[in-house]
């Protein structure tokens, strides 16, 4: 089911990445890697602390009021800084661009009447609605 919900992601990442101007062409591959890497660490870890997909469905629901949501874009960030150089404004953008998509991915998962409230509280936290 992980698999799933990162390769229904892949598509979005590879987007946000290719689109933003502050990633050199010579690196897009790379990070849209490493922010599939960090969001599949953030499922699994989820998942094997006992969490369940319903649960992270309402932890992203929760945008910046859920710790989920931000310790998963903290990593996201974090490896795009660290990993890939990435200046911090722009590993912001991206990660605030792509948690939306996972929310997206996970409640489809999960049934469409939970999606559209995930993903409009997502993107109105990420200032994108």
């Amino acid at each position: 089911m992980l698999d799933n919900i990162l390769g229904s992601v892949q598509d979005l990442v590879t987007n946000a990445v290719t689109n933003h101007a502050g990633v050199p062409a010579n690196q897009k591959s790379s990070v849209s890697q490493s922010i599939i890497d960090t969001l599949g660490s953030a499922l699994t870890n989820h998942v094997s602390q006992g969490g369940s997909l319903g649960q992270l469905g309402n932890l992203l629901s929760g945008g910046s009021n859920s710790s989920f949501y931000n310790n998963t874009h903290s990593s996201v960030v974090d490896s795009l800084i660290s990993k890939a150089g990435i200046n911090p404004d722009t590993a912001h953008s991206i990660a605030s661009a792509v948690l939306p998509g996972l929310a997206s991915a996970v409640t489809s998962k999960l049934g469409a009447n939970a999606a559209s409230g995930i993903v409009g509280n997502l993107l109105n936290k990420a200032g994108l609605a």
